[in-house]
């Protein structure tokens, strides 16, 4: 049928190369000429010619691009994928202001089907079936012409000519207008297309695949336990997409802590993520390295935390319902929730995370050593599939939104159902602490929960999460942290005090996880303790 629609027609390269340079300059690159025209407009004396020369800048830069890589046998099926690679690449620049810089890239590398599969939707489809699928259907028909090495040559030539020319007119005669918008938007650039995406991804495959990663690094080889006789069970909970604005306990004005709100938790108010996505905040808040310093290739070949805690003699396990550790969880005991069954749990793809609770449970009764450490990875608030994080019993807030595109539902819509999420987590957190509380009154315990990163819900027209972090909003980077202790030598007030005034980041965690655990090693930094100043004197 399509090919009756659309019969094949003859194009000399030159013509399809220019094409193709103005569709990905005015489609595919609309985000980017939409943001950059925003900074310059709102300059108070703004020059309307360089505002103009703005999208012609751009097409000479794709016509250079697409001139060099219009090879005779590669330049069709070249030019298809990456319009089929760029039309989902401004779907979501457009929709969620996602920015596909190398950490968005590593997200999409290491995701897996069913996350995957949550970005599926109406609206998804429609927009890769009209600006990706349809001009790539199109550019596989055309017949290209090839008029002999010479003369594609000079055709090359002249069209490379040009767009130089015109570049350099453009650069002389606007370069202070380049200069001042680029210095003050240096993050423009991140949503050129397809440059932004090429470069991303060609860094991370070659970092991940082609370099030799370091030889393993033992941060201490001979860590000890402080107190040998001391008994301890501690619940460490690593959150999903969480972010501090939306906890009542941090200020926010619905109830979304309603179920830890008697058990007196500390919450605190100012502590940053690593990152802005999982694949980068689960290994950093483990690493010893700092956000500054934080690289994924290092963390991965040295000892993390809980690599530590277990050789001084803790026993430490992982307890998934994400999407994995992320190499945190490697070398400990780990095990990840079946999200395959057809339960009360899990609908095949998901559990709730209430499904941790009953492995808790489990592991508690199961314990082979004095000194535990429980580390739970919840799915949390996991997006865009919001409403799938928490069952119909706790959909307190209403009305929710039923779907992946969420750009689409009201404001109000997905506020409740992004509190849902929230509401549930605390409602899990709660149930955890009851299960701690069932332990006898001789043995230590208390739990821990952080999440690895915030969200956006159309903030400045930004959503989910994974911007760069020198873009990301607030809501991105502020994330929930509280504590809960029994049989404590914390001093409450003093760690209430702290909670409400210093600020925190994921960079505390390594070392006070260390001091919590009582475990006595080289690795650990007293000042990065964000519980020692509260210990009580003995």
């Amino acid at each position: 049928m399509l090919m009756l629609v659309f019969p094949r027609f003859q194009s000399t390269f030159k013509s399809l190369i220019i094409l193709i340079s103005v569709y990905f300059t005015f489609v595919f690159n609309f985000p980017f000429l939409k943001r950059i025209m925003g900074a310059v407009t709102a300059l108070p004396d703004y020059n309307v010619l360089f505002l103009i020369t703005i999208p012609v800048f751009v097409f000479l830069l794709l016509l250079i691009f697409f001139t060099l890589i219009s090879n005779k046998w590669f330049f069709k099926p070249l030019s298809i994928v990456l319009i089929l690679l760029s039309s989902m690449v401004f779907y979501a620049g457009q929709n969620y202001g996602v920015v596909f810089d190398y950490g968005m890239m590593q997200n999409i590398f290491e995701t897996d089907t069913s996350e995957a599969h949550t970005y599926l939707n109406q609206s998804a489809v429609l927009s890769f079936l009209l600006s990706g699928l349809l001009p790539a259907f199109l550019v596989y028909r055309v017949q290209l012409q090839h008029k002999g090495f010479v003369v594609e040559l000079k055709n090359r030539a002249m069209l490379l000519l040009i767009a130089f020319i015109g570049i350099v007119v453009i650069a002389v005669s606007f370069y202070s207008n380049f200069a001042s918008v680029g210095r003050n938007n240096k993050e423009l650039k991140k949503f050129l297309v397809p440059s932004q995406f090429l470069d991303s991804s060609i860094k991370y495959v070659a970092r991940t695949y082609l370099q030799t990663p370091p030889a393993f690094e033992v941060l201490d080889a001979k860590p000890t336990l402080i107190d040998k006789t001391k008994k301890q069970v501690f619940v460490l909970v690593v959150g999903e997409t969480a972010r501090a604005e939306s906890f009542s306990s941090n200020g926010y004005e619905r109830s979304t802590n309603r179920y830890t709100e008697p058990l007196n938790m500390t919450a605190y108010q100012h502590v940053s993520s690593c990152g802005t996505a999982t694949a980068v905040s689960v290994p950093c808040m483990f690493s010893v390295l700092n956000r500054e310093d934080f690289d994924n290739k290092t963390a991965e070949n040295e000892q993390n935390v809980l690599d530590i805690i277990q050789q001084a003699g803790v026993e430490v396990i992982w307890i998934d319902n994400n999407s994995g550790c992320k190499g945190v969880c490697e070398r400990v005991q780990h095990e990840k929730i079946d999200h395959t069954q057809h339960n009360d749990m899990c609908d095949g793809e998901y559990c709730f995370d209430e499904a941790l609770i009953g492995e808790l449970r489990n592991k508690i009764n199961k314990v082979k050593s004095d000194n535990v450490l429980i580390v739970m990875h919840m799915m949390g608030s996991h997006g865009p599939t919001y409403y799938r994080r928490y069952p119909k019993a706790h959909q307190l807030f209403t009305p929710d939104c039923p779907r992946s595109d969420i750009q689409n539902c009201t404001k109000e819509q997905l506020i409740n159902t992004y509190d849902n999420t929230i509401a549930y987590t605390d409602f899990v957190l709660a149930q955890s602490i009851a299960e701690l509380n069932k332990l006898p009154e001789e043995i230590s315990t208390g739990l821990l929960y952080v999440s690895d990163h915030g969200e956006s819900l159309g903030e400045m027209g930004a959503y989910l999460h994974g911007f760069p972090y020198s873009l990301a909003p607030s809501q991105q980077t502020h994330v929930p942290l509280l504590t809960w202790f029994k049989q404590s030598d914390i001093d409450p007030v003093c760690q209430n005090n702290l909670a409400d005034t210093v600020e925190f980041s994921h960079d505390n965690l390594f070392h006070s996880m260390l001091g919590i655990m009582g475990v006595n090693t080289k690795a650990y930094n007293q000042q990065l303790d964000m519980f020692n100043i509260c210990i009580k004197p003995s």
